[in-house]
């Protein structure tokens, strides 16, 4: 008579084996899903700012008879006259802190005197506004264009 009966299953070592594959997969699909969440925010981010960016380019550029040349460096720090904090929405936001800060510039062409260089830069805002440091470098953009005071 054969004394030995198969076994079947699994080990102790197997199973341990196991759950620790499963472990280490669940843990790296919790760090790519977190990954792509943060991608898709810094891309609404960016888009957002980008179209934020445009409409104050746009307005700037439609009113150009009354634009005068700022003062300084307008696009890295809060100047009066040349910055807004904006809600999500692109309103211009009146107390408390908000997620977008626009800042622009205008200066004359050193060409030409009738010209005027405006830039405009929109940025998610991660810091308190009024410090002067708020606007995220890996959401701004900056949109630059060139307008004559004479009208056409």
């Amino acid at each position: 008579m054969d004394t030995h009966q198969s076994q079947r299953g699994t080990t102790l070592v197997e199973a341990v084996v196991a759950i620790a594959l499963l472990a280490g997969s669940v843990v790296l699909l919790a760090g790519l899903s977190h990954m792509a969440v943060r991608s898709v925010t810094m891309a609404r981010e960016r888009t957002l700012a980008a179209v934020f960016a445009v409409q104050k380019l746009e307005a700037l550029c439609r009113d150009v008879r009354g634009l005068g040349t700022s003062p300084g460096d307008t696009l890295a720090q809060d100047t009066a006259g040349f910055v807004e904090y904006l809600d999500a929405r692109g309103n211009v936001a009146s107390a408390g802190p908000a997620p977008f800060v626009r800042r622009w510039s205008v200066s004359a062409m050193t060409s030409d005197a009738t010209l005027l260089a405006i830039t405009v830069d929109a940025a998610a805002c991660r810091v308190a506004q009024g410090t002067g440091r708020c606007g995220d470098t890996a959401t701004r953009v900056r949109l630059l264009g060139v307008r004559s005071r004479i009208a056409w």
